[in-house]
């Protein structure tokens, strides 16, 4: 019964050398692990530094482009805007022009209605007497008509040059 006892024994301790080589073995993997986490991390943490930074220069370039964008929209609302005003100040300028000539012509109207209020009355003239109709005298029933085709008067002979004159025009 020894030999048995003895290959138990002699198996028992390869097994525990076994346990003890995985052991040291288990604890160089998690040691392994656990560099290999703190180097992933690191890189990690350095890629995520490089990718804030290009997010942030991404976004700073948008930024500014888009700003450029403004500017240039806002200095053409500007220009617009400038524009509008001297048209509403041209527009006032014409206003007060045409107001002023308007009160130019109310002052006017009302120094000659003063000027006829305030000068001595004129004596009415003398009443016009209505026209009295003109007998118109018949000529008697007996007398001849005068002849129809009665030649026309020779023109005088300053008529001539005159109806000339006028056909040259």
């Amino acid at each position: 019964m020894a030999e048995p006892a003895r290959a138990l024994d002699d198996v028992s301790a390869q097994l525990a050398e076994i346990l003890r080589h995985a052991d040291a073995l288990l604890d160089d993997w998690m040691r392994f692990g656990v560099d290999v986490r703190a180097r992933v991390e690191r890189e990690a943490s350095g890629v995520g530094a490089i990718v804030a930074k290009a997010v942030d220069d991404a976004s700073e370039r948008a930024l500014a482009l888009r700003l450029a964008a403004v500017s240039t929209e806002l200095d053409r609302l500007e220009q617009r805007v400038r524009a509008a005003n001297r048209i509403a100040a041209e527009q006032r300028t014409g206003d007060r022009r045409i107001l002023a000539g308007i009160a130019v012509g109310i002052a006017v109207v009302i120094a000659l209605l003063v000027t006829l209020l305030l000068r001595a009355p004129v004596v009415a003239p003398p009443p016009i007497v209505a026209p009295q109709p003109v007998p118109a005298v018949a000529p008697p029933i007996d007398a001849a008509p005068p002849p129809v085709d009665a030649p026309a008067p020779p023109p005088p002979p300053d008529a001539a040059p005159a109806r000339a004159a006028a056909k040259r025009h």
